[in-house]
């Protein structure tokens, strides 16, 4: 196994608390895939057949309403895993992923999942903790999508991508990587023209800055102070 894999596992949520020996068995199981941007890696209805976690780029995972429309669940970047769901109940995927960005994965076969949470009880233990997690995201979002405005739940998605997309320049904190209107729209639980319109108001009010799908929050702590009590 080489140094690079064994650091980078040792930095996700799973794999925390395991032993090198342990480490190495799982890393030795692992394939490395390279994706375009745009490049679907399952779709929703799909057998799942792996485990997928990310070394660099992004993931997004949505799904289609019964109109047909996307709606985004969740974006995935360095160190987050996902498809683990159709492996532990053997149904098909629940949603699409598609990668947004040139993207590097690291990806566990079922047969070999299956076999490594069998032998070992930090990663089953590991992976409970990190599912009960999700579940309490996912309820403060629903949470959220009910009780704030359009406007409120975009400044609030803003905030969290810039936490770990975020990169400081001289006029704000800049969030990496391109994110069209409709992909936020349907990570908000928004049509793309609520979202247009709360961007536009948002920029008129010297907040934000758009350019070419690349978001600027020119005053993150004003934002934040909009949505966030102290």
């Amino acid at each position: 196994m080489s140094q690079e894999r064994w650091r980078f596992l040792t930095h996700i949520p799973i794999f925390a608390g395991m032993e090198e020996e342990e480490l190495a068995r799982i890393a030795a199981d692992m394939q490395r895939k390279r994706c375009r941007a745009g490049e679907n890696l399952f779709y929703q209805g799909d057998r799942g057949d792996a485990l997928y976690i990310v070394e660099s780029g992004l993931v997004r995972i949505y799904v289609l309403s019964e109109e047909g429309q996307e709606v985004s669940v969740v974006l995935c970047s360095r160190g987050d895993f996902f498809g683990e769901l159709a492996l532990l109940d053997e149904e098909p995927r629940s949603a699409t992923a598609v990668a947004m960005e040139e993207t590097t994965l690291w990806v566990l076969s079922r047969p070999a999942f299956f076999r490594h949470l069998r032998e070992n009880y930090t990663l089953a233990l590991n992976l409970m903790h990190v599912l009960s997690a999700r579940v309490r995201r996912t309820t403060e979002e629903f949470k959220s999508m009910a009780t704030l405005d359009v406007s409120q739940r975009i400044i609030r998605k803003l905030l969290e991508l810039a936490r770990w997309r975020g990169r400081h320049t001289d006029r704000g904190l800049r969030i990496r990587g391109q994110l069209t209107q409709q992909e936020l729209a349907s990570l908000v639980g928004s049509s793309r023209e609520s979202t247009n319109r709360a961007l536009r108001a948002l920029e008129r009010q010297g907040l934000i800055d758009m350019e070419q799908g690349r978001i600027l929050l020119l005053k993150p702590e004003e934002l934040r102070n909009m949505v966030y009590e102290d």
